[in-house]
């Protein structure tokens, strides 16, 4: 199945209006969110983290980074960046690399910061590097079920 379609199903299972929005093709969140005409603010990443014997998703806007030594004081765990391949792997029916923007659609564990829901609607990755969905943020908590959030992103480190 098609990473699209199965998001598509996900939210419409649970009664989550969406909208699919193209952009031009992008690599980077920053780029997308340029792409797309988008304050990257409400670009939403999903970042996977290897935790001692778990994997996890981490669902921050784009704008941010996960501060890692934060997130593994709050679950007792300690986390560092998975690598590409792992991602590919854990995602196979996405393009390489990317994080789908509903990795509980995959059943794969995640956590979401609260800074998310400042926002009046969100962008998630769809799988690919051409198409968003759009929610708005009062769909958000819905869309990622029980999943854990607390503030664990901090601004981005500019490197260049």
């Amino acid at each position: 199945m098609n990473p699209m379609h199965r998001m598509e199903r996900f939210l419409d299972q649970h009664m989550i209006p969406f909208e699919i929005v193209s952009h031009p093709h992008s690599h980077t969140s920053a780029e997308t969110a340029r792409a797309a005409g988008l304050p990257p603010g409400r670009l939403v990443k999903g970042v996977l983290l290897d935790g001692t014997d778990c994997q996890m998703v981490a669902m921050i806007p784009a704008d941010q980074e996960v501060h890692l030594g934060k997130l593994g004081l709050d679950h007792g765990v300690e986390f560092s960046l998975a690598d590409e391949e792992s991602v590919s792997r854990l995602f196979s029916e996405c393009a390489p690399g990317v994080v789908p923007g509903l990795p509980n659609a995959w059943g794969v564990e995640m956590v979401w910061d609260d800074d998310l829901m400042t926002q009046p609607d969100v962008y998630l990755e769809a799988g690919d590097h051409e198409r968003l969905l759009r929610i708005e943020t009062r769909f958000l908590r819905e869309a990622f079920g029980d999943a854990p959030h607390c503030h664990f992103c901090q601004p981005r480190m500019h490197t260049h």
